[in-house]
């Protein structure tokens, strides 16, 4: 049998619409399509965004949609009964089984259940915390790199480099779905240049089944992530841009024809999908950074003159909410004595301005 190079990753994310069953579906389709993994997300919406992060109107074909945000995180998340019959499953289709974790709880759960690889969205490259204690478990990470710019992703690399050098960058658009001349695949370049030592991969979300995954294989990526579902028309925010089963085994079929071609043929790439080589925020990106990417927030009410004490922060999401300091900044509320200028409810942002004068 031929060995193929390219991993290639099923997303299934929060595609299982709290079925057991789809779960077990959707590993069966991509053990099928080919892939060489499945991946979950692992996560709790107490540890992912405020109560009060807003609502969120969105819209697919089917139409037009307004929701509670965190009541809508909760009913996407997967029970941790489910993780070590997934993980069975898993083993008995010969897949391996990934998840995205989000915190260091989330981390220390799958740990303990035998992952042999941790995966960080996007939203966590700012995660300096989190990326550090992931790292000392010594295993192979994965940091997605959607939204951010070329300083941000070597600050997550520096961080990494202090306990090893086991690290996978993946370059996206953090859009869904993204269109075609988005992409900006000439990233993949820019990443090769910039962390020589690391594989660089693309994690896809585009609604087309293999134009920018082929492309992605041309410049050199050597992980393919796509997000799958057992319909596009089920219910939920994820399932309309991703692949449904037959259309997976396409999209395999054609990673693996390109990985033949790369070395024998010339390769004519698309420009249109190659479109930027610059790795910054793209102007389509800035909603889901501002959106998703971690901030600081008060855990009480925080009354002016008030210590600000490291046990009364939390990381999370902003939501709709304003967004504060960086996660990289919390550890300066354990070092130093910081005492609040104003008033700072609970749930709201902790910014420098909430204990520094103008």
């Amino acid at each position: 049998m031929k060995h193929h190079s390219i991993f290639i990753i099923a997303e299934i994310g929060i595609n299982h619409n709290n079925s057991l069953d789809n779960c077990f579906q959707l590993i069966n389709a991509a053990a099928a399509a080919g892939c060489n993994a499945v991946k979950f997300q692992l996560f709790k919406a107490r540890q992912l965004y405020p109560r009060s992060a807003g609502k969120l109107d969105w819209g697919d074909a089917g139409g037009r949609y307004s929701y509670d945000i965190y009541n809508a995180v909760e009913s996407f998340e997967l029970p941790e009964s489910w993780i070590n019959k997934i993980m069975h499953n898993c083993k008995k289709n010969k897949i391996e089984f990934l998840s995205s974790v989000f915190d260091k709880r989330g981390a220390d759960y799958l740990v303990k259940r035998g992952i042999k690889v941790i995966k960080l969205s996007s939203s966590s490259l700012t995660n300096i915390p989190l990326i550090d204690y992931c790292t000392r478990y010594n295993l192979p990470l994965i940091i997605s790199t959607g939204g951010s710019s070329l300083g941000e992703i070597e600050k997550a690399v520096t961080i990494a480099r202090k306990s090893h050098n086991k690290l996978s960058l993946l370059h996206c658009s953090l859009k869904y779905p993204t269109r075609l001349n988005e992409c900006n695949l000439g990233v993949i370049q820019t990443l090769k240049y910039a962390f020589p030592g690391n594989k660089i991969g693309f994690s896809d979300h585009s609604k087309e089944v293999s134009e920018a995954a082929v492309q992605a294989v041309y410049l050199g990526a050597e992980i393919i992530e796509k997000h799958i579902t057992l319909n596009k028309r089920m219910k939920g925010p994820d399932h309309f841009f991703a692949l449904e089963p037959a259309e997976l085994k396409r999209m395999v079929t054609d990673i693996r024809k390109a990985e033949n071609k790369v070395n024998c043929l010339p390769i004519e790439l698309d420009r249109r999908i190659y479109g930027s080589s610059e790795k910054i925020t793209f102007t389509h990106e800035r909603y889901l950074r501002d959106f998703s990417f971690i901030s600081i927030f008060a855990k009480r009410d925080i009354k002016r003159g008030e210590r600000i004490r490291y046990r009364d922060l939390r990381l999370l999401r902003p939501g709709k909410k304003k967004r504060g300091l960086d996660p990289e900044y919390l550890g300066l509320f354990k070092k130093y004595k910081i005492f609040a200028i104003k008033d700072v409810p609970c749930e709201e942002a902790i910014s420098w301005s909430s204990f520094l004068n103008a």
